[in-house]
């Protein structure tokens, strides 16, 4: 007799943890992850800062974000350890903040940490004051670093506490704000200035920017792509060639399931830390597609498509709007807040994507993540959290991007009308831009951002929209608007405007050539496709029809030659001759040494 055994599975309750503290109410992954340490982290609030001047102690302030290699490295070896739980609850408030979430508190923290440390990064610690100001920074901190800091900084701030709080009143005062005008508008010797800046940093053996750790700053390159095709100067285009090529190849590229991760430690882009952005996915996609139309070279046409392939796969929510992140440490665990300003850079580079690639299925994807993500009103930075300037900038230009691509004038007029809300909410009264509301919550500083980190600041952002939408409007309005943003940010960026990139890239825009281009008629699809073939950064595009006539007011006159689709070339809205010849449209718009004309591929 055989006698069979069968197997029985008995599922066993995991234990309850041994600590739960008040993160475990909050929604972010980030501070989840936290919900089961020793250490009694507060969320950002009230609640903290006042238990922290009640009972006079410390701020110890912790900022990242749930894809952090790091972030999850302090974790486990030194936020999950009992002894050091107990010290920092003996001595520190302390807070968690995850800065996808709260991007005014990272920012504002951020600024401070680079007047306190070398090279800040995340996870970003913060030693406040009960009051709130700040004395110390660092990124990472090994255990037993940590251990030691925390037992000397709560011995020093009870016996001395008056050494620490004149620390912190020198920090604060230098945290002042400056006038940022200057007397120098930014022109093109500037664009040659950060040209010259990023040369110099220029790695010619494994591409990208000296020194390492190396982040694809995509932003940078299509700066040096829009100075290639000003000047004529063939290092620039080398520069951008020889990066995109190195990161292909390089281990920053996942080759199993395609689209980059974060950045690399190392100069030659073969150890990467590997969680995988939907931003840095968005502004790299937009980088290859410049490049494809610079060069026509199929490999960076290829590239973009493939990182769309993986977005689309693997970073697409059900309702067809884009989670933010793959795991650093876990390949198969995603990130799946939903952030608008994120959102509104991958609809901008799928729009691009349909343009560029002639691909109607990109269009499709950036019109149902538009639908779901920026119809809220008012915008929001995620569920039930205010909007911050970036969530408007980025989400202007990704509707202009997807006017573009569709001629939908419904996405002309959303784009308008946040651009003229973000004016409203963001602007002071010379014009300078801030990352928050003129209603939002008082932070130790109100965090204004010109610089460009691993994406184009906001501030960059909204000089390149306003300068597209007052082509489009020819609307004094936002014309001064982009001067007054322009004069405010020349303090910021006249010293190093390589730092501010993009900024430098709405610039090239303002100083021209640039070029309105209409299209008539029924059938302009090879009209449109002559207008995406060659590199045109500069240029804004419409179709006519009443609905766009009522926004651009110059577009009435300009209507199909004797029924036959039409496509109108002009600068400062002064136009060429019409023409219906695709061919054509391309020689119009090849106007600069770097730009010969080229044939339809």
């Amino acid at each position: 007799m055989v006698v069979f055994a069968s197997a029985i599975t008995v599922a066993v309750a995991a234990p309850p943890p041994k600590h739960t503290n008040r993160l475990a109410y909050e929604t972010s992954r980030y501070l989840l992850q936290h919900a089961t340490n020793p250490v009694d982290w507060y969320p950002w609030g009230d609640a903290a800062l006042k238990a922290a001047r009640e009972q006079n102690k410390l701020i110890f302030l912790s900022i990242g974000y749930s894809t952090c290699h790091w972030c999850h490295v302090m974790e486990a070896e030194s936020f999950s350890n009992e002894a050091i739980g107990a010290a920092m609850n003996e001595h520190f408030i302390a807070i968690k903040v995850d800065r996808e979430e709260r991007p005014d508190i990272d920012s504002t923290y951020m600024a401070i940490a680079r007047k306190l440390m070398s090279d800040p990064g995340w996870p970003l610690n913060v030693i406040l004051t009960p009051d709130g100001k700040p004395f110390f920074a660092a990124s990472y901190i090994p255990r037993d670093r940590l251990q030691a800091l925390i037992e000397r900084l709560g011995t020093s701030w009870k016996e001395h506490p008056e050494q620490i709080a004149s620390t912190a009143a020198m920090v604060t005062q230098a945290l002042a704000p400056e006038s940022a005008e200057n007397d120098r508008a930014p022109d093109a010797v500037m664009l040659k200035t950060a040209y010259q800046q990023l040369a110099e940093r220029f790695d010619a053996v494994d591409g990208g920017f000296l020194p390492p750790p190396k982040v694809p700053a995509a932003h940078q390159l299509m700066f040096l792509l829009r100075y290639w095709r000003r000047s004529g100067d063939k290092h620039a285009l080398e520069m951008v060639e020889t990066t995109l090529h190195a990161m292909r190849g390089g281990a920053i590229w996942d080759k199993a399931r395609f689209g980059f991760h974060r950045y690399t430690v190392d100069a030659a882009w073969r150890e990467p830390h590997y969680e995988k952005m939907l931003c840095d996915q968005a502004m790299l996609a937009m980088a290859y597609l410049e490049a494809y139309q610079a060069t026509q070279k199929p490999e960076y046409g290829r590239t973009a498509r493939e990182i769309f392939t993986y977005v689309l796969r693997d970073l697409r929510a059900p309702n067809g709007s884009f989670y933010s992140a793959s795991d650093s440490d876990e390949r198969g665990v995603r990130d799946e807040k939903i952030l608008t300003d994120w959102n509104g850079l991958m609809i901008a580079a799928l729009a691009s994507g349909a343009a560029v690639l002639d691909d109607e299925t990109y269009a499709i994807a950036a019109k149902r993540a538009t639908a779901v993500v920026l119809v809220s009103e008012p915008l929001q930075h995620q569920h039930e959290h205010a909007a911050y300037l970036d969530d408007y900038a980025f989400a202007v230009w990704g509707l202009l991007n997807l006017y573009e691509a569709t001629f939908d004038a419904q996405y002309l007029d959303r784009a308008i009308s946040l651009e003229r809300e973000s004016l409203s909410r963001f602007r002071d009264s010379d014009g300078r831009f801030y990352m928050t509301a003129n209603d939002a919550e008082t932070l130790l500083v109100r965090p204004r951002e010109t610089s460009d980190g691993s994406l184009p600041s906001g501030n960059s952002v909204q000089l390149m929209n306003l300068v597209r939408i007052a082509r489009i409007t020819v609307d004094p309005f936002f014309d001064k608007a982009a001067n007054d943003l322009l004069r405010t940010s020349a303090g910021d960026v006249d010293v190093i405007p390589s730092a501010s990139a993009h900024l430098m890239s709405a610039v090239d825009f303002i100083i021209g050539p640039s070029f309105e281009i209409l299209l008539a008629g029924s059938d302009i699809h090879p009209l449109q496709r002559a207008v995406f073939t060659s590199f045109v950064p500069n240029k804004v595009v419409l179709r006519s029809g009443a609905d766009v006539a009522r926004i651009a007011p110059f577009t009435k006159m300009q209507k199909a030659i004797r029924g036959k689709a039409t496509a109108y070339v002009c600068t400062n809205h002064q136009c060429k001759l019409p023409t219906g010849d695709p061919a054509k449209v391309i020689e119009l718009l090849a106007t600069s040494p770097a730009n010969a004309p080229r044939q339809l591929p």
